[in-house]
């Protein structure tokens, strides 16, 4: 191989597209569920707000400082005091000055508390915190799943879609080839040849429609996937051929709790530990601590120097506080906290009942659409074979173009009802399959 083949395939091998092969539904849905950017940022997220475990833990740690402080007394403070303590005469005072214009203190502070209950309640609202949003990452990843199912199958139906139509194009091509024919031998009138040409263009604009719908679909489904628009997508699995499951009734399925329940749940535990946590700032705080510290006083910057002293001061004790008296404020804190727990359980309530609704209203959908799917597939075959035979009447002038026009109206109908139901079957199918945990 020469020197200028290698390169043509390393440049190939550089500029060729990534491509992503779906063979099913369920395997679309596990790459969302891995490489969704929305999921992979919820998880980012999560990993940080789990840093706030740390910050809760530093209250109830001990905390160390070291300090310096370098101050200038511009004004220092006087005293008058009777002269005759200092050797004067009695009945007369002097001035005296406390202190150094020119102070530095350095020292180290340690705090360790002893009792602080509102602090040891932060950590309980932290974890469940973290907890909520672990939830709402289930809730998401739940969403996403469910609209990987619906894209998925919209692509599907897409793509059935243009295959119907370019048929359907063949056959109006023929169509209007034999009117043209017939029209240029003086057998029909322009009307006649004008009609078929229109349903010629339209079935050409049909098919430009579901062209658009399809590229929109994939794209999207690119996006659900997190790949990129340059990436290339293919779906293995065609959505006629697929087997499809009989209705099932009600009493056969057993949906698992879904995360938006598990969510509220956590809101409500959540309210609760806040509400408690309002309750114990009633109670005092109890910290002891530690300061040691050196300070030099100079009538000048000479703090180098080590013919002065420095002098030392030292200090430990217990700080205790309680705050009696907020203002109110503790009470109103408590108050909105007790709404806070009815609101939670109001949602949860609300979030209970709409599930139920939605999955019975999934239930149904399949079922329906289950029961009419084979119906709406025997009509589908039997208007092709009509058109099918229309189509050889026309030709041989057994049929007007009326009589053809309304054999083919029906089985558009017919191919659009067929899709359809045969895509609401698998996207409720693969929704029921989600909410049931298979």
């Amino acid at each position: 191989m020469n020197r200028f083949a290698i390169i043509g395939l390393l440049v190939c091998s550089l500029t060729a597209r990534a491509q992503t092969v779906i063979s099913s539904v369920q395997e679309a849905i596990t790459v969302a569920r891995h490489n969704n950017q929305d999921l992979l940022n919820a998880r980012q997220n999560s990993t940080i707000q789990a840093q706030q475990r740390t910050a809760s833990r530093a209250a109830l740690l001990p905390q160390g400082r070291l300090f310096t402080n370098f101050d200038y007394n511009y004004a220092l403070p006087v005293q008058l005091v009777p002269a005759e303590f200092l050797g004067g005469k009695p009945g007369e005072f002097r001035t005296l000055q406390f202190g150094l214009p020119y102070v530095l203190a350095a020292g180290a502070e340690v705090t360790v508390p002893v009792i602080n209950r509102p602090a040891r309640a932060d950590l309980g609202i932290v974890e469940q915190n973290i907890r909520i949003i672990d939830d709402q990452n289930l809730v998401l990843q739940d969403e996403i799943s469910t609209q990987t199912a619906r894209v998925y199958h919209a692509v599907l139906l897409t793509r059935s879609a243009i295959a119907i139509t370019r048929r359907n194009l063949l056959a109006t091509d023929t169509l209007t080839q034999i009117a043209h024919d017939r029209l240029e031998k003086g057998l029909i009138e322009p009307l006649e040849y004008n009609r078929i040409h229109s349903i010629q263009l339209t079935t050409a604009d049909v098919l430009y429609q579901n062209e658009l719908a399809f590229v929109r679909n994939r794209n999207q489904l690119k996006l659900l996937l997190g790949l990129t628009l340059a990436d290339s997508v293919a779906l293995v699995e065609e959505l006629a051929i697929r087997p499809a499951s009989l209705a099932v009734p009600a009493s056969a399925i057993t949906f698992v709790e879904r995360p938006q329940i598990t969510l509220q749940q956590a809101r409500i535990e959540l309210a609760r530990l806040q509400l408690n946590r309002e309750r114990l700032q009633r109670w005092p705080t109890l910290a002891a601590y530690g300061r040691y510290t050196q300070q030099a006083q100079r009538s000048a910057i000479n703090f180098l120097s080590t013919s002065q002293p420095w002098y030392q001061i030292g200090v430990a004790g217990l700080q205790f506080n309680w705050a009696f008296y907020s203002g109110g404020l503790r009470n109103s804190n408590q108050a909105r906290a007790r709404l806070q727990v009815k609101l939670a359980q109001s949602q949860l309530a609300y979030e209970q009942n709409r599930q139920q609704v939605d999955n019975e209203d999934v239930r149904n959908t399949y079922n329906q659409a289950t029961r009419s799917l084979d119906l709406n597939r025997q009509n589908y075959e039997l208007s092709n074979q009509n058109v099918q035979i229309a189509l050889v009447k026309y030709k041989s002038g057994l049929f007007a173009y009326d009589q053809y026009l309304n054999v083919f109206n029906e089985a558009l109908t017919a191919q659009n009802r067929f899709l359809n139901n045969l895509s609401n079957v698998f996207i409720n199918q693969t929704i029921l399959q989600i909410r049931t945990g298979q």
